[in-house]
């Protein structure tokens, strides 16, 4: 994924362009029967190029209108996943037990975060085409995983593509899609960026700012503003069914259109609505589950820069780059992460912990750090400083993330404490 002044996280790998539980509501069962079978529809069928600003009355799709159910999208796609490793360098290709690791992370993940698991799939299949040894994009920060989640900690290569781990663990699998979904500027708070609710608008709204880090002002989520300008365009098309054969979308035309070229084909069935797709016409929508928790003693809210994501492989989109036109099979690869100008403080990370509590060294800590404490619940920064010996200007100046009010600590990870 590209972003402007930041970068948040990957793409689309090479030839693709390219967010706590709470109410049922915000996600509808995803293997609900229903009556929009994938029969009926073309999995190499780009169904419609979408401009404008996701709004139904733009000819964007209500969710009524998405695959019917997760199971029919992850048949649809599970071929392409299968060699996705091997056509793009990354080595061995997934495995059956990677695949039903993949299948089982989405599964849980969606149930605990409320995002609808088809959306979950469509953005993982965008940025990294399902191969679990996809590489990380770095520019300067890694964005790692099956959805190149920003900044996030779980992966099975590295930045240069070339030390792949075989097999790919069960949690570390888990941990890509729960980055990608809850973590640092994952869907879930994509999704409460745009509006909070479970609308199809604030999906597409959402796709948009995974990949670039924000809607434009104009609001034209063709408008990549240095990201993928399909992007979005692109998401609504596999969660129409599409995940084969080329992206009918034209990454020079689209910021410039303000509605849709679409028949409204893109399902099997007449527009009723299945269980696994949220109603529209609903008066109320629910709202998205809050996606990190900050620890922070002091009463000024933390601020969280904007940050914008980048697109993967073919042609990286870095920090503002851009990707070409995704083609489902492989994956673009997605530009390096957000980068947090030195003077704003860092974005917060999600307040699940990684097995053992510990999510290791916090990225900006000093590099000439010798001692380190780790974040615990309850945890301020003067009782740090006090316990080190530590002035505020101390503590900061190893810790250049901390904003001027130390509102800003990430539970879980290590903070310099000597250096």
């Amino acid at each position: 994924m590209q972003f402007l002044p930041f970068i948040i996280a990957a793409g689309s790998l090479p030839l693709i362009s390219g967010a706590p539980v709470a109410s049922n509501l915000y996600s509808v069962s995803a293997d609900a029967e229903s009556t929009h079978s994938l029969s009926g529809r073309s999995t190499n069928l780009y169904a419609g190029i979408f401009g404008g600003d996701g709004l139904l009355s733009q000819g964007w799709p209500a969710v009524e209108k998405w695959i019917a159910n997760f199971d029919d999208m992850w048949d649809s796609n599970s071929d392409i996943m299968k060699t996705s490793c091997s056509s793009r360098g990354y080595g061995q290709d997934n495995t059956e037990d990677e695949m039903n690791a993949i299948k089982k992370a989405i599964h849980k993940i969606s149930d605990e975060s409320k995002v609808d698991a088809r959306y979950i799939m469509a953005i993982m299949m965008q940025e990294s085409g399902g191969c679990v040894r996809v590489k990380s994009t770095s520019n300067p920060y890694v964005n790692p995983g099956l959805m190149q989640s920003f900044q996030g900690k779980s992966s099975c290569n590295d930045a240069t593509g070339q030390n792949p781990v075989y097999p790919c663990p069960d949690h570390t699998i888990e941990g890509m899609i729960r980055e990608g979904t809850t973590g640092p500027k994952g869907l879930q708070w994509c999704m409460n960026k745009e509006g909070g609710s479970d609308d199809s608008t604030t999906y597409y709204k959402a796709a948009r700012t995974y990949n670039s880090g924000s809607v434009a002002p104009s609001g034209n989520l063709g408008d990549g503003s240095g990201a993928t300008a399909c992007y979005a365009s692109d998401i609504v098309n596999r969660l129409l069914g599409w995940a084969n054969g080329p992206s009918k979308c034209n990454s020079n035309e689209i910021g410039s259109m303000s509605s849709s070229q679409w028949d409204g084909q893109g399902d099997s069935g007449s527009g009723s609505s299945g269980s696994s797709g949220s109603s529209e016409s609903s008066s109320t929508s629910s709202s998205i589950p809050a996606a990190s928790e900050t620890i922070a003693p002091s009463t000024v809210a933390p601020s969280v820069p904007e940050a914008t994501q980048t697109p993967t492989e073919s042609t990286p989109t870095a920090a503002p780059t851009t990707t070409q036109a995704p083609a489902p099979v492989v994956p673009t690869t997605t530009p390096a992460p957000t980068v947090v100008p030195s003077s704003a403080p860092a974005p917060a990370p999600s307040s699940s912990l990684a097995p053992g509590g510990n999510y290791g060294k916090y990225p900006y800590a000093s590099k000439s750090c010798q001692q380190y404490y780790t974040i615990e619940a309850n945890d301020y920064c003067r009782k740090i400083e006090v316990q080190y010996g530590l002035t505020a200007t101390d503590f900061q100046s190893l810790n250049p993330g901390l904003d001027n009010t130390c509102s800003n600590l990430w539970k879980g990870y290590q903070y310099c404490v000597k250096a």
